[in-house]
């Protein structure tokens, strides 16, 4: 089976100057957990933004919800390829520590969302997918 047909192809973004209060409101009204930051105009991803980033990074920090999204996002996420087999995404994403991967084509557009949980292969005993 193929990253293609197990991934979310609906990918709402965010860009890294976007507010931690305006990601935490996209993510709950898109009943989503993690944001790609895209760098606007460019279609770039630079990084990824999930719910526990808020939480660990902001909220507990005492930091404002005013906080730009590049002072706490990951940088640099990882991805997978749209035709990568879902066995070796899984894999992959369980020895990179990992719950999601942002999917891109064969030109690096990004396409797609999957998550551990997305994967059939994925064994999620003794964690959260």
């Amino acid at each position: 089976m193929r990253v293609k047909d197990v991934m979310s192809p609906q990918v709402i973004t965010i860009s890294p100057n976007d507010t931690a209060q305006s990601a935490g409101r996209l993510m709950l009204d898109a009943e989503i957990g993690a944001l790609p930051v895209e760098v606007p105009g460019t279609g770039a991803i630079v990084g990824i933004v999930t719910d526990r980033d808020i939480v660990v990074s902001v909220v507990a920090q005492g930091l404002s919800g005013s906080t730009a999204v590049a002072e706490f996002m990951t940088v640099a996420t990882e991805t997978c390829h749209e035709d990568d087999d879902t066995a070796a995404v899984a894999e992959r994403m369980r020895a990179l520590g990992v719950r999601r991967l942002v999917v891109v084509d064969g030109e690096r557009r990004t396409v797609g969302i999957v998550t551990l949980s997305d994967l059939p292969s994925a064994d999620t005993e003794g964690g959260r997918p």
